[in-house]
C-alpha cells in the first residue's frame, strides 16, 4: 500500500494528475531508460521552464537564459527532455524543438499531445505544432480535438488546441476550426471560465513571443554557461 502511495505521489508531481485510458493509449511515447543527470537538469531545465508560463511575460528573462545554452541545444537534448515523464521536461523539450526547428520530433510531440500523459505540457505541444504548420501538425490537432472535445470530464488542453487551429486558419486562409465549434460549445457548457476568444488572443501573443526566440539563431559569441546551485524541483 505504501509503495502505491509513493508511486501516486510521483505521478502527481510529474503532472499525471488525471489517470485516463483513451483511444490513443496504445500509441508509443518516448521513455528514457534512466533518470536525467543533475547537471543536465540544472543546465537545460531549471533556467527555462519557469519562464514558459507565459512566454510573453518572461521573454526577456528567457532570452538571457537561452543565450547561455542555445548552441548546446541539439536533437539529443530534446530527445532526452521529451523522454522524461514529467510536464516540466516535456514542455522544455517541445519548446527547444520549436526554436531549433527540429521537425524530426513532430511525430513525438503529436503523440504526446494525443496521449496527454501529463498536464500543463499540452500548451507547448500546441505551440510547437502550430509553428511547424504542415499537414501532419494539422492532423494531430484535429485528432486531438475530435476525441477530447467529446470527453467533458477531461479538462485538458482543448482550448490551446482550438486556439492553435484558429492561428493556423489565419496563417493558411483555411477553415479547420469551424469543424470543431459544435463540439466545443457542448464541451464548455459546464466550464464557465473557458473563453475561446481569450484563448485565441493569448495563443497569438505566445506565438509572437516564441518568434523572438528564433532571433537567437542569428546571434554570436554567446557567453559560457555558469553553473549555479541547483534548486529542489520535485
Amino acid at each position: 500500500m505504501e509503495d502505491k502511495k509513493v508511486e501516486a505521489i510521483k505521478l502527481h508531481v510529474a503532472g499525471a494528475t488525471v489517470v485516463h485510458k483513451g483511444v490513443f493509449n496504445s500509441l508509443e511515447s518516448p521513455k528514457n531508460e534512466k533518470a536525467l543527470e543533475k547537471e543536465f537538469i540544472q543546465k537545460f531545465l531549471f533556467p527555462i521552464y519557469n519562464n514558459l508560463s507565459p512566454i510573453r511575460i518572461y521573454i526577456e528573462l528567457l532570452k538571457k537564459e537561452l543565450e547561455i545554452i542555445f548552441d548546446d541545444i541539439d536533437a539529443w537534448v530534446v530527445n532526452s527532455l521529451l523522454g522524461d515523464f514529467n510536464w516540466r521536461t516535456r514542455s522544455v523539450g517541445a519548446f527547444f524543438s520549436t526554436i531549433k526547428n527540429l521537425k524530426e520530433f513532430e511525430d513525438t510531440i503529436g503523440v504526446l499531445l494525443l496521449k496527454s500523459e501529463v498536464t500543463y505540457a499540452g500548451k507547448l505541444y500546441c505551440l510547437t505544432l502550430a509553428e511547424f504548420n504542415d499537414q501532419k501538425s494539422l492532423n494531430y490537432l484535429n485528432q486531438y480535438l475530435d476525441y477530447y472535445l467529446t470527453q467533458k470530464d477531461l479538462w485538458f488542453e482543448q482550448n490551446h488546441a482550438m486556439a492553435a487551429l484558429a492561428y493556423l486558419d489565419k496563417q493558411n486562409a483555411s477553415e479547420e476550426l469551424e469543424k470543431h465549434l459544435s463540439n466545443w460549445t457542448n464541451f464548455v457548457s459546464n466550464k464557465n471560465s473557458w473563453d475561446l476568444n481569450e484563448s485565441i488572443v493569448s495563443f497569438e501573443k505566445e506565438m509572437k513571443a516564441l518568434r523572438v526566440c528564433f532571433e537567437l539563431e542569428k546571434s554570436g559569441n554567446r557567453p559560457k554557461l555558469e553553473v549555479t546551485k541547483p534548486i529542489s524541483l520535485w
